[in-house]
């Protein structure tokens, strides 16, 4: 991400979050989920969101049906919080 949404985002979290902790709390350790390393040159992160479910599919045999999960991985190319392009700038 070419933005600083995230560590934003997190610093505004962590503020309201620890409101509402009863007083003498410590060790304080939360982040935002979700993010994905491109390893590409220069490596990228990226939001992502993972799709997964799971389906009925006929057997080999063709008796009856078996359970089947699916998983997709979703990266997303501009920060859904600022709307910045995800991808680096080559140049910089």
């Amino acid at each position: 991400m070419q933005c600083n949404c995230r560590q934003d985002l997190e610093a505004r979290l962590a503020e309201r979050m620890k409101k509402d902790l009863p007083e003498g709390f410590h060790d304080y350790n939360a982040s935002l989920q979700g993010y994905a390393l491109i390893l590409s040159d220069p490596v990228e992160e990226r939001v992502a969101v993972t799709y997964e479910g799971d389906v009925q599919v006929p057997k080999k045999g063709g008796n009856g049906t078996k359970r089947q999960k699916i998983k997709a991985n979703i990266t997303a190319n501009y920060c859904p919080f600022c709307g910045k392009s995800a991808e680096v700038d080559k140049e910089q």
